[in-house]
């Protein structure tokens, strides 16, 4: 009998760059929820169904097939009040190397249209001009930690299991990955560099908007 997160399961499986850790960052759940909700122990939401089909690159008509239809009545009655996206604070290290604090926003602004659905998303402002001229210094910049970048993109690489207050992170060109590394470059910076898919994970950085 097919169970309505077995397609979660299947894709998985089937890309070895998503990972039941990634699945809970962007699900806003830890790894314990992840898989309970695998075993069948936990109910997935509709909005979590959403979430998940996101980041692993997921047909919307899989969610159908699984019983996640959104109904009707719930998107006439969607509000329409402003949703807003946190800024945080930003400061810059060496090489190119950025700190993130993430315990509280600095600022809140209007979510862009091309934000829809991504929950997490959040921006900061660029503390020096390690990806000049792509991105200057002052600059605002817009992530998604709940959707991978991927290889030939603008990525932000955040370090896994770092302190709130002082999240290292590089804005830079992904250049290549694989399940195990990372090879970035920075324009303004130069050179590839290449860090650990285990300790770093490549968030997906949206156009200026």
């Amino acid at each position: 009998m097919q169970r309505e997160v077995d397609w979660i399961a299947e894709a998985l499986e089937r890309d070895p760059t998503k990972t039941q850790t990634g699945l809970a960052e962007a699900l806003g759940i830890d790894k314990s929820g992840v898989s309970r909700m695998l075993k069948g122990r936990r109910r997935l939401k509709f909005d979590e169904a959403k979430r998940a089909a996101e980041y692993l690159g997921v047909s919307p008509a899989v969610l159908e097939r699984a019983g996640f239809a959104e109904p009707e009545e719930t998107y006439q009655a969607e509000p329409q009040a402003e949703r807003l996206t946190n800024l945080y604070a930003s400061a810059a290290g060496a090489r190119g190397e950025w700190f993130l604090d993430l315990r509280r926003p600095i600022e809140r602004r209007p979510q862009a249209p091309c934000f829809l659905g991504a929950d997490l998303a959040f921006g900061f402002y660029a503390p020096d001009d390690a990806m000049a001229p792509r991105f200057h210094r002052g600059e605002l910049v817009w992530v998604n930690p709940g959707r991978p970048a991927a290889a030939g993109q603008d990525a932000l690489l955040i370090a896994k299991d770092s302190p709130p207050a002082e999240t290292p992170a590089y804005l830079c060109v992904l250049e290549s990955m694989t399940s195990y590394v990372y090879r970035i470059s920075q324009y303004g910076v130069g050179g590839v560099r290449e860090f650990s898919a285990a300790r770093w994970r490549a968030a997906h950085v949206y156009g200026r908007v």
